[in-house]
C-alpha cells in the first residue's frame, strides 16, 4: 500500500531510508549519464533533466546530504523536491509492505526505473494509480503473474472478487514519426553550421524540413542532410532534396510570436504553427542578436497517428493481460498532457453542444469491441504541483473516465472510486 501523506520534517528520514533501500549510485548513474548527452549537445538539457526529473531531485538531496550530512531544512521545504520525495515514500510504504522475496523484486524494479525515462514513467502511474485507490479507502496489492493474468494492480475489496488494472504510460513520441529527442539531437547538429548564419538576421525566417518518413537514422546521412538545409537557409530559397525531403524557407513577422510567448503554452504553439504553415509539429525557435527569428520545424510526410498507437496498444493488452475472470479496467497516463489541457478536452466532451473530442470517440470505439472483462479505460495526464486549501502540496493530474457499465463483468462498486476528476499521488 504506497503512502499518502508526508511532513516536511519526515523528508531527511525518507530519503535516508531510500537511499539505504535502493541505492543512491542509482539516480547518481542515471543523472551522469543525462549530464554527458547534454554535454554534447546544449539543446538536450531542458528535455532529459526534465524527463529524469526524479532521479534529478533525488541526486541533488544526495548532494546535500553529502554536504551537511543531513537534508536541510530550507531544502525540505523546496517544492521543487515534492515530486521526487512522493516517490520515495510511495516505494518505502511498498517495501514496509512486502515479503522478503516481494521487496527484492520490487527493489530491482525500482533500480531499472533509473535506467530510462520511460520504466520510470510506468512506475510512477502504478504508483499514482494504486495511492489513488488507496485513497479512497481501498485494498491493493502489486499483482505477480502466477495462474493468469500479468496486470498490474488488483484492487481487492472491489466487485465479488477484485478489480484488475493495468496501467499504461503512453509517452509523448507514441504514434510520431518525428520524436522528440531526435528533432532536438538534429537540432544541435544544424545548429553547429547555422548559427553562424543566423546572427545577423534581421526578420523571421522560416525553415520547413519535410522528410519522407522520419529523420535518417544513420550518422552520416543525418549529417549529409543538415548541410543540405544549411545550404538552403544561405541560399534564401526552399527546394527539394534527394530522396523526396522537402526544405521550404518562408519570411514571417517575428513579432506574432515574440508577442505570444507570455501568454502561455497554447498561444505560443498557435503563433508558431501560423508563422511557418504547421500544426504542432517539432520546432526550434531562435532570437537572433539582430532583432531577427530563425523558427525550424521538422516533420514527417506521413502524419502522426497518435491515438490510433494507444488504442493499439489497449487492443494487445485486453486480449492477453487480464485473466478474464474478473472486471479489467485500463489506466492510461498521457505524458504529452498536463492538467489543464486534459480537463479542456473533458469539458468539451460534457458539454452537449459541442463535437465530441477524438479521446472520447477513440474511446468509445475501443470499448464497443474490447472484449467482456473491459470495464473501463481511465485517462490521467502528466503530473504536477498545486496548493490545497489546508497549505499543505499535492502531487498529482486530472484524469477523464469512461466506463463500460454493460460489461457482463461490471460491478456498481465499480464507479464510486473513479468518480473524482482530480487524481493525487
Amino acid at each position: 500500500m504506497p503512502a499518502t501523506e508526508m511532513t516536511t520534517a519526515e523528508v531527511p528520514g525518507v530519503y535516508r531510508r531510500l537511499a539505504s533501500a535502493i541505492g543512491a549510485a542509482y539516480w547518481q548513474a542515471a543523472v551522469a549519464r543525462q549530464e554527458d548527452a547534454i554535454r554534447s549537445n546544449h539543446f538536450l538539457g531542458d528535455y532529459l533533466r526534465s524527463e529524469y526529473a526524479i532521479a534529478y531531485q533525488l541526486d541533488r538531496l544526495r548532494r546535500l546530504v553529502a554536504r551537511f550530512g543531513t537534508v536541510p531544512h530550507e531544502a525540505c521545504n523546496d517544492p521543487s523536491i515534492f515530486p521526487s520525495l512522493a516517490f520515495a515514500a510511495q516505494v518505502l510504504k511498498v517495501l514496509d509492505r512486502s515479503t522478503v522475496k516481494q521487496a527484492k523484486t520490487f527493489v530491482k524494479r525500482v533500480r531499472t526505473a533509473f535506467s530510462s525515462s520511460e520504466n520510470m514513467h510506468g512506475l510512477r502511474l502504478e504508483l499514482l494509480a494504486a495511492t489513488h485507490f488507496v485513497r479512497r479507502g481501498h485494498r491493493v496489492a502489486w499483482h505477480r503473474e502466477k495462474n493468469g493474468g500479468s496486470f498490474d494492480l488488483l484492487i481487492e475489496d472491489l466487485g465479488p472478487s477484485g478489480l484488475e488494472v493495468e496501467c499504461k504510460s503512453i509517452s509523448a513520441n507514441k504514434g510520431r514519426r518525428i520524436h522528440r529527442r531526435d528533432a532536438l539531437e538534429f537540432w544541435g547538429e544544424l545548429w553547429r553550421d547555422v548559427a553562424g548564419v543566423a546572427q545577423n538576421l534581421r526578420s523571421g525566417l522560416a525553415v520547413v524540413l519535410t522528410v519522407p518518413y522520419r529523420l535518417p537514422i544513420d550518422a552520416e546521412e543525418r549529417v549529409a542532410l543538415a548541410r543540405e538545409v544549411v545550404a538552403r537557409i544561405v541560399a534564401g530559397s526552399g527546394a527539394t532534396l534527394g530522396g523526396g525531403t522537402e526544405v521550404r524557407i518562408e519570411s514571417f513577422d517575428p513579432a506574432t510570436i515574440e508577442a505570444a510567448k507570455d501568454k502561455g503554452r497554447e498561444d505560443w504553439r498557435k503563433a508558431i504553427d501560423a508563422a511557418t504553415g504547421t500544426a504542432n509539429r517539432e520546432a526550434a525557435v531562435y532570437g537572433t542578436p539582430a532583432g531577427g527569428m530563425l523558427a525550424f520545424v521538422m516533420q514527417s510526410a506521413v502524419e502522426d497517428d497518435v491515438l490510433d498507437q494507444v488504442f493499439s496498444t489497449l487492443d494487445d493488452s485486453a486480449a492477453r493481460q487480464f485473466t478474464r475472470k474478473r472486471g479489467a479496467l485500463f489506466w492510461v497516463a498521457l505524458q504529452d498532457i498536463d492538467a489543464d489541457q486534459l480537463l479542456s478536452v473533458q469539458e468539451q466532451d460534457s458539454d452537449p453542444g459541442e463535437q465530441p473530442t477524438a479521446l472520447r470517440l477513440g474511446v468509445s470505439d475501443f470499448l464497443n469491441r474490447a472484449p467482456g472483462h473491459i470495464v473501463g479505460v481511465v485517462f490521467s495526464s502528466r503530473s504536477g504541483l498545486f496548493p490545497t486549501v489546508d497549505g499543505s502540496t499535492d502531487s498529482g493530474g486530472a484524469t477523464n473516465f469512461f466506463l463500460k457499465g454493460e460489461s457482463p463483468l461490471w460491478h456498481a462498486s465499480f464507479r464510486d472510486p473513479l468518480r473524482a476528476a482530480g487524481m493525487t499521488e
